[in-house]
């Protein structure tokens, strides 16, 4: 990392000797440069969501994780899970964009009660073990996160967990008493599900299907197809049509999450609160960190490290 740091001040210096050669006023630049810097680090917040995982032994994910965000508004729940998305390559599939009417601004009314009860609490644990945001809205999807939904099938609460699935991850499910639907234990064990099945498909849109079809069908749709999946990718499989709906529904909803400006959508409002997440004001560069657009304090320091460049170059 240092010398990183120390290969990109050389470069800078390079810069802005090159800027004097030119014939460009010192005392302009100068003013512009610190000016610059003065504004990004006025005010300028930067909060990592530093998520503690306590996760078992037996897990592949790391028992600690840390994930830095630039963020526009630091208490917005929803720029914590647009940060975490993964599958956005896939947001442009035409199955995806067919389905993007299904989600108009009363359906985000409808369930705004809902999304500020329980999205929260998905965030957290689905960013706790470091998978990709766009899991956190699959509830939404399943149930409409309602924890007493249930299905002809027998599925049942928030996660929409049959029975076998949910006994097999340590859920109780009886007349009595059925923990699918407690939010805590049936998100534990639905993601618990949902990890296992990515490490025996290694790829999150059969992973999505699989949750909705089962994995042997989707495994055996794979091996039929495996030329034609290789080559063309999974909207060619012959999937049935609700497991077609369901992944394209899961990736339009994510879309719609990650630019809701962009299709005329207003979130409901989703505060941090005590959702565990930490404030720190610690900072790292992101894909969608823009000097000075988001904030952060890696821009801080890129500001600082060239302003410093151009003196040493003076």
């Amino acid at each position: 990392m240092k010398v990183l740091l120390i290969l990109i001040c050389d470069e800078c210096i390079r810069v802005f000797q090159w800027i004097r050669s030119v014939g460009i006023s010192e005392r302009l630049f100068s003013s512009a440069v610190l000016s610059f810097f003065i504004y990004v680090t006025n005010g300028c917040c930067s909060q990592v969501y530093a998520l503690q995982a306590d996760l078992s032994e037996k897990s592949q994910w790391p028992k600690k994780i840390s994930r830095p965000v630039c963020l526009k508004n630091p208490g917005d729940g929803w720029q914590s899970l647009r940060y975490g998305f993964e599958l956005a390559e896939h947001y442009d599939a035409k199955r995806v964009k067919d389905q993007l009417q299904a989600f108009p601004q009363y359906y985000f009314n409808r369930h705004s009660n809902r999304i500020q009860s329980y999205q929260q609490f998905i965030i957290l644990k689905v960013q706790e073990r470091g998978l990709p945001s766009e899991l956190a809205l699959l509830p939404l999807i399943e149930s409409e996160l309602n924890l007493n939904a249930h299905s002809s099938a027998r599925a049942k609460g928030l996660w929409q967990l049959m029975p076998r699935t949910a006994r097999a991850y340590g859920l109780e499910v009886s007349t009595l008493d059925d923990e699918r639907v407690d939010l805590e234990k049936s998100t534990a064990a639905a993601l618990d599900y949902i990890q296992d099945v990515h490490g025996k498909t290694n790829d999150w849109l059969l992973t999505f299907a699989a949750y909705n079809a089962g994995l042997y069908r989707v495994k055996k749709l794979v091996n039929q197809s495996k030329q034609n999946y290789t080559l063309n990718g999974f909207w060619v499989l012959d999937l049935p049509g609700e497991t077609r709906r369901h992944v394209a529904k899961l990736l339009a909803l994510s879309q719609i999450v990650r630019r809701p400006d962009d299709f005329g959508i207003r979130l409901p409002r989703m505060p941090i609160k005590d959702s565990g997440l930490s404030s720190a004001k610690l900072g790292s560069h992101h894909r969608e960190c823009a000097v000075p657009a988001v904030h952060c304090l890696f821009c801080r320091w890129a500001v600082l490290f060239i302003t410093y460049a151009w003196f040493q170059a003076m």
